[in-house]
């Protein structure tokens, strides 16, 4: 069986190369469409789309931007992460493979030789512990 050829384009020009390469490559394209969409649905607008007119200072101003809420969510933000660094090693590494790496409850079950109902219920065990230590902060 012949070996399956792989190419990206650059500049408009075919390049061979790995296999590894090429799914690299796709990983990456994909993700920049996944966070664009979001931004998007979000309503986030990138910095270099205010300069349309040379008057990048003028364009900045946005009367919908609540400051109060950008600084409510970061305060949040940095609550949730403090509670994140109490937690074991294990409890971390399950939250970030759930919720960061996007992984099933299924496929880490596998990995770890348990069900998936057991994850699901660690996961909810650990949340439940978060939004205990969160309470008091909101």
């Amino acid at each position: 069986m012949d070996k399956k050829e792989y190419f990206i384009y650059v500049k408009g020009k075919e390049v061979k190369v790995s296999e590894e390469v090429y799914k690299a490559y796709w990983k990456i394209t994909e993700h920049e469409k996944y966070l664009i969409k979001k931004d998007w649905k979000n309503n986030v607008i990138p910095f270099s789309a205010l300069d349309y007119d040379g008057h990048f200072v003028d364009n900045i101003i946005d009367e919908r931007i609540d400051l109060e809420k950008i600084v409510e969510v970061k305060m949040q933000i940095e609550e949730l992460n403090k509670a994140l660094a109490t937690l074991t090693k294990k409890e971390k590494e399950l939250i970030e493979a759930i919720f960061y790496k996007e992984e099933s409850l299924r496929s880490i079950g596998k990995k770890e030789k348990v069900s998936y109902q057991a994850i699901g219920k660690r996961r909810d065990k650990i949340l439940e512990k978060l939004r205990k230590l969160l309470e008091d902060k909101f």
